[in-house]
């Protein structure tokens, strides 16, 4: 595999290198070059009204514009600084400006494997009283930190597994029910439809381990971090093994697409499932939300959204949060757009709009929504078996080293027992460090 400086390097590159960055504070100035200022409405000229929000691009801020949309509708107008950043970007610009004490952002959208770290060095403002009907208890319970919310769940992202129903249709197989069927399966398309289509896929090249890996644990009864304390590492342990085997099986040549361990982007390997090249794979909500869009796929009708199978049938959070960085000078304001930003109503209407996958699963069983999106009853199904995976705070330091440890396994360098061994001593280490164990 080509070796390349991938998205989550990126991360731990700029993160090795906060002093040096610190000290220009370049990369979170108020920049317009790299901002999009959403003029959603005219501020008033005795007390003008406006947030700045840092976020992600792409997608999400298709979403957040949504959500930006539906409060101006229901409360006086806000002038919106929406900035939005890549995955790595949004994690670097909010350590930095906390670091630096910046006032400069009045709302910040995180990953949840960021939480833990902006709760410990008190980065984030408490939000009060906040409604988390219809949220699932394990989410809510990531936003809350020493008995106080802090972290309003909006987007909730979910990894899982998808096949296409066509595809195994036309080798006589029907919808897996295990990895030995998914394995059994994968070999057998790549057997009578290649080169048009194959197996199994997944993205392997940055992210097999947060990706993939981590959710076949989970389906095999396995964990990367106690779920007790949510922080003493668990890849001592037989499902630890047995999970690296079926995460290198998969990728095989004779059940993966040849791009599997080479994908150039996300877009690269969500457009293959769009043209019908992959038959079963690991996803992400917005990996798929377009298979139903007639203008962009050729698979209308054929994608089934699935919990990874195993002994629990399963999928993974990920979700994103809506929070208020300590250092706002207009927190008040930044507590009600939360609050009524990730209120029903609003997720229901940017899921509508503009694809959000809501944190509040009963957005899904809406009957507008079920009417207007095959997918929402399966993305429900998914919710409800939704597990976190990555709940350590040292997982975002160890995620490149352990992503390649997983890679060697795949691309046959390094034994599954060796590499599970080789990241649990490193996941120990690093915990003792940081004071956890």
């Amino acid at each position: 595999m080509v070796q390349k400086i991938t998205r989550r390097q990126m991360l731990y590159l700029a993160v090795g290198g906060v002093a040096v960055l610190a000290a220009g504070g370049i990369i979170y100035a108020w920049q317009q070059s790299s901002s999009t200022a959403t003029q959603t409405a005219a501020p008033s000229a005795n007390q003008p009204r406006r947030l700045s929000i840092l976020a992600r691009s792409a997608y999400h801020q298709e979403i957040n514009q949504a959500l930006m949309e539906y409060y101006n509708s229901k409360r006086p107008p806000v002038e919106f600084n929406y900035i939005p950043k890549g995955y790595s970007d949004t994690y670097q610009v909010a350590v930095l400006a906390m670091r630096n004490k910046s006032t400069d952002y009045d709302v910040m959208y995180l990953d949840e494997p960021w939480l833990y770290e902006f709760y410990v060095n008190g980065w984030l403002e408490p939000l009060g009283d906040m409604d988390m009907s219809g949220v699932l208890q394990s989410t809510a319970d990531l936003g809350r930190y020493k008995g106080a919310t802090y972290a309003m769940p909006i987007t909730g992202n979910f990894n899982f597994m998808f096949y296409n129903k066509e595809l195994l249709d036309k080798v006589g197989e029907s919808p897996p029910k295990s990895w030995d069927d998914v394995l059994r399966i994968a070999e057998e398309v790549n057997q009578k439809l290649a080169p048009k289509s194959y197996g199994w896929s997944g993205n392997y090249p940055d992210g097999v381990l947060s990706d993939v890996y981590a959710t076949v644990l989970l389906s095999l009864g396995g964990y990367l971090f106690d779920p007790k304390d949510r922080v003493t590492p668990m890849l001592d342990t037989p499902e630890a093994v047995e999970a690296l085997k079926i995460v290198r099986d998969l990728a095989s040549p004779k059940r993966a697409h040849p791009k599997t361990t080479s994908w150039s982007s996300l877009t690269e390997y969500s457009d293959a499932i769009l043209n019908g090249e992959v038959a079963m794979g690991a996803v992400w909500n917005g990996w798929v939300k377009d298979v139903d869009n007639p203008s962009r796929s050729k698979v209308v009708g054929q994608i089934y959204l699935v919990p990874m199978p195993g002994k629990r049938p399963v999928s993974q959070t990920g979700v994103w949060y809506y929070t208020v960085p300590v250092y706002s000078k207009n927190k008040e304001l930044a507590k009600d757009y939360i609050k009524v930003a990730t209120s029903y109503e609003a997720q229901k209407y940017a899921y509508l709009k503009a694809g959000l996958p809501p944190t509040r699963i009963n957005v899904y069983e809406d009957p507008e929504v079920q009417q207007r999106s095959r997918l929402a009853k399966m993305f429900a199904e998914l919710a409800k078996v939704g597990m976190p995976a990555r709940t350590s705070p040292i997982y975002m330091k160890l995620e490149s080293d352990l992503t390649s440890t997983v890679n060697k396994v795949v691309l046959g360098q390094l034994t599954p027992e060796a590499a599970a061994a080789q990241m649990q001593r490193m996941l120990m280490e690093e915990s003792k460090k940081a004071g956890l164990l």
